[in-house]
C-alpha cells in the first residue's frame, strides 16, 4: 500500500504545481518536465511561460500570414491597414501560450502589431505584469492592456527627438482598458515631447507611481497634469533641470500623497513640493547627485518643506550633491546646516532624519542637532 501512495499523490494537480514552481528558475528542468508526461505538462508549461522576457518566443506561434509579415519586415502603415486578421482558430496556438503568462518584458514592436491586428481581443488576457517600450504610438483601437494587470512600466524611445504623445496616449490606455492597475512607473529620456491636451485621468486602485523624466520638462508637467488626481500614495520622481521655467499647472497635484522621492536639483525639487495638493506628506527624500546648487535654492527648499509639512513629516532623508557650489565663498555643508538649524523646531514629528552633506572641512553639529534634543521629542533614529 505503501508503494501506491506516491503515484497517486502525483495526480492531485497542486502538487503538480508546487513541484513545477520549485524549478522556475531551472527552464531546461521545465521544459524536460513539461514533455515527460501528460500530467506535467500543464503546470510545467504553466510555470515555464508565466514569465517571459521578450515577445520573440511568440513570433513561431503567429498564424501564418502575420508570420509572413513579420519574416519581411512588411510593417508599414497602408500594408497594417489593409490587412484582414487572421480567423481565431488560427491563433489556437498562439491563445494557448499567451493566456498562460502573467509578467511580460516587451521591449519590440511585435507586440504592439499583434495588439493593433487583433484589434478586438486582448493579446495576453491574463497578464499581470508588463514592461513596455514604446517603439510607436498605440493604435487607438487595439487592447495593449488586459483588464488582469496590476503593474505596469512604460518606456519611451530613448535619446531621440519625439514629436508625439504617445506616452501620455498610453496612459489613457491603461486607464480606459486596465482599471486595478495599482503601480505604474514611467521612463523617458527623449528630448522634446509634444503637449499632450488629456484631462486629469480616472485610476481607482492607483497608488505608487515612479516618473524618470530626466530631460524634458513638458512631459513631466503633462504625466502629473492626467495623473493628478489620482489616489497616489506613493510618488518616485526624477527630475529634470527646470531653469527660468515656472510650473505651469493650474492646479494642485496627487491630493493622497504620503511618499515621496524626489532625484534632482533642490531648485527643481522645491517648485514640485509647493505644487503638492497632499496635507499629509510623511516621508520625504531627496538626493540631488549631479549639476551645481546655489546655498539659496537649498534654503528656499528647506523653508517649502517647513512651511507645508512640519506638522505631518515622520522622516526626512536629504543627500545632497558633491559638485561645487559656484558663486559661494564657504562650505556648502555647514550653510545647509545653519540653514536648517533654524527650522529644526517646526518639525515635532519627525522621528528619522537622515543627512548625506559633502564636506571640504570640519562640519560643526549644532546641539539642537542631536538624538537626545528636547527640540525632537518623536526623534528615534539620526543619521549623519
Amino acid at each position: 500500500m505503501a508503494q501506491m501512495a506516491s503515484p497517486h499523490a502525483l495526480y492531485i494537480s497542486e502538487i503538480l504545481f508546487v513541484i513545477s514552481y520549485h524549478l522556475q528558475d531551472d527552464r531546461k528542468a521545465l521544459a524536460r518536465l513539461a514533455r515527460c508526461c501528460h500530467a506535467f505538462s500543464e503546470p510545467a508549461l504553466s510555470v515555464l511561460w508565466s514569465s517571459v522576457r521578450s515577445f520573440s518566443p511568440f513570433i513561431p506561434l503567429l498564424p501564418p500570414t502575420v508570420k509572413f509579415l513579420w519574416d519581411h519586415s512588411q510593417f508599414d502603415e497602408v500594408t497594417l491597414a489593409e490587412f484582414q486578421c487572421p480567423p481565431e482558430e488560427e491563433w489556437r496556438v498562439f491563445d494557448s501560450y499567451a493566456r498562460r503568462v502573467r509578467r511580460l518584458y516587451s521591449g519590440s514592436h511585435g507586440h504592439q502589431i499583434v495588439a493593433r491586428i487583433r484589434s478586438e481581443t486582448t493579446v495576453f488576457p491574463l497578464l499581470r505584469s508588463l514592461s513596455l517600450q514604446l517603439a510607436e504610438p498605440l493604435d487607438i483601437q487595439g487592447h495593449l492592456f488586459p483588464d488582469s494587470l496590476r503593474s505596469l512600466k512604460i518606456s519611451g524611445p530613448a535619446y531621440v527627438h519625439c514629436e508625439d504623445d504617445r506616452v501620455q496616449m498610453a496612459i489613457a490606455h491603461v486607464a480606459r482598458d486596465a482599471p486595478l492597475v495599482e503601480y505604474l512607473h514611467i521612463e523617458d529620456y527623449t528630448y522634446s515631447v509634444a503637449q499632450s491636451s488629456l484631462p486629469p485621468l480616472h485610476f481607482a486602485h492607483l497608488r505608487a507611481v515612479e516618473i524618470s523624466a530626466f530631460f524634458d520638462y513638458t512631459l513631466l508637467q503633462s504625466l502629473c497634469h492626467i495623473l493628478s488626481q489620482a489616489l497616489v500614495t506613493q510618488l518616485k520622481l526624477e527630475l529634470p533641470p527646470l531653469p527660468n521655467k515656472e510650473w505651469n499647472i493650474s492646479t494642485p497635484v496627487f491630493p493622497a500623497l504620503i511618499s515621496l522621492q524626489i532625484c534632482g536639483p533642490p531648485a527643481s525639487a522645491e517648485q514640485f513640493i509647493s505644487h503638492l495638493a497632499s496635507k499629509g506628506l510623511q516621508e520625504l527624500s531627496i538626493n540631488h547627485t549631479r549639476g551645481p546648487a546655489g546655498v539659496a535654492d537649498y534654503r528656499h527648499l528647506l523653508s517649502c518643506i517647513a512651511d507645508k509639512y512640519s506638522n505631518t513629516l515622520q522622516q526626512l532623508s536629504l543627500s545632497l550633491s558633491q559638485s561645487s557650489t559656484p558663486g559661494y565663498p564657504y562650505d556648502l555643508s555647514q550653510a545647509v546646516l545653519d540653514a536648517f538649524y533654524a527650522l529644526a523646531p517646526s518639525f515635532s514629528r519627525l522621528e528619522t532624519l537622515h543627512l548625506s552633506l559633502p564636506h571640504n572641512r570640519y562640519v560643526h553639529l549644532a546641539p539642537e542637532l542631536t538624538f537626545e534634543s528636547p527640540t525632537w521629542p518623536s526623534l528615534k533614529l539620526l543619521d549623519f
